[in-house]
């Protein structure tokens, strides 16, 4: 997975503070997802990674790479399953991550659709800002000026 970077640059990016309070940049998907998930845990919130497929992109072997897809098949994942999945307070929200112009593919759209039918929320981010609005949300929290989100 990509790391999130340490900066020192001037550069205008979203940046995230660390438990060490250093800075990290947001520069891809990876990394805000990262972000999202380090915020939501902050405030004890259940996320599980589902982004499965995209791990085969970080193993070199091609031997390893069918190996890994074909186990997560076996596992019940399939393509166009959301992100993210996110509980708290007895409810379970479904978080698809696009970065910048990013749009969901056919199998994306028809798995967040049937999801919705099903009741769940599904959601989309493209900022971190998207995160904490959400957060903020959940936890009844009128101006997230004065909170830590």
């Amino acid at each position: 997975m990509a790391q999130l970077r340490k900066t020192s640059s001037l550069r205008k990016k979203s940046k995230l503070k660390t438990t060490n309070g250093g800075l990290l940049e947001i520069n891809t998907e990876h990394d805000l997802q990262k972000a999202c998930v380090m915020k939501m845990r902050f405030h004890n919130m259940l996320c599980f990674c589902t982004d499965v497929f995209n791990g085969i992109s970080f193993i070199k072997d091609i031997a390893g790479k069918a190996i890994y897809k074909q186990h997560m098949i076996a596992m019940g994942a399939k393509k166009g399953q959301p992100d993210l999945i996110v509980m708290h307070s007895g409810k379970v929200t479904f978080v698809e991550f696009k970065w910048k112009k990013g749009k969901k593919s056919p199998e994306q759209e028809f798995i967040c659709d049937q999801l919705q039918k099903m009741g769940y929320e599904v959601l989309e981010w493209r900022t971190l800002e998207d995160c904490e609005k959400w957060i903020a949300k959940q936890l009844n929290i009128k101006d997230d000026s004065d909170a830590d989100i």
